[in-house]
């Protein structure tokens, strides 16, 4: 079995060039039984409409060849993307999960998740809540496509941490690891802070102790980075060569 994740692209239409290079890399990927999209994919997707299918046309239609290829795409929606829609569920027939979800890779329990929910900041809690709110989805259904992709870069900037941030949060995750591995999961990925890590955690405190994976896929906006599995391993990757 192999499985590609990758997170955090943050796509921002058709000039983007991160755009095109995650084009290139999913027209060259081969043999692969899953991709799992770890959340912000794109800089702004709330519900299918015109100007979003329009911005991000190029790696949609990548994402569909990959799907009639065989690829199974499972998406796990992020704090800037999300009521995936139609088109991922019934066009692309994907599997998307609005939150964290187990999946077994050969025997072996994870625990995969975009992230943004483990962080205990309460601020943000409420601005989650209300971005996902009937008011916002009404809104969204009703104002030209032109007004929301105005709307779009103002919530982006809302939602998105800096790295002083993302160092806490990335702390908070292991943390959360460490926990969800003495649960009994043999390993915990998450996303949303945009720093790549395959570490092993030992949790202490248990007869025998007990050790996991901690992976984050890190950013392909920021480094390009994706994690791959295979013959039962994970590697971490940068687009064009082997970390």
């Amino acid at each position: 079995m192999k499985v590609v994740f990758i997170a955090d692209a943050h796509l921002k239409g058709l000039d983007d060039p991160y755009q095109k290079s995650l084009c290139t890399f999913l027209d060259n990927m081969r043999n692969v039984d899953k991709l799992v999209i770890l959340g912000d994919l794109f800089e702004f997707w709330t519900g299918f409409n015109d100007v979003v299918y329009y911005h991000y046309l190029p790696v949609l239609t990548r994402l569909l060849t990959l799907g009639q290829k065989g690829t199974e795409i499972i998406y796990i929606e992020g704090n800037h993307d999300f009521f995936m829609g139609p088109f991922f569920t019934d066009i692309l027939g994907a599997r998307v999960h609005a939150n964290p979800f187990e999946l077994d890779l050969e025997g072996k329990r994870f625990y995969l998740g975009h992230g943004d929910t483990v962080d205990r900041n309460l601020k943000y809690a409420f601005w989650r809540a209300l971005s996902r709110s009937f008011i916002f989805r009404t809104l969204y259904r009703v104002l030209t496509p032109s007004v929301i992709w105005k709307i779009a870069g103002f919530l982006s900037q809302k939602s998105r941490i800096y790295h002083e941030r993302a160092i806490s949060i990335e702390a908070h995750h292991r943390g959360f690891a460490r926990e969800r591995i003495r649960e009994g999961f043999d390993g915990v990925m998450l996303a949303h802070t945009h720093i790549a890590r395959l570490v092993e955690e030992e949790v202490s405190g248990i007869k025998g102790g007990r050790k996991g994976l901690y992976l984050n896929p890190g950013s392909w906006m920021d480094e390009s980075t994706y994690i791959v599995y295979e013959d039962g391993k994970f590697s971490l990757e940068r687009y064009g060569r082997q970390e």
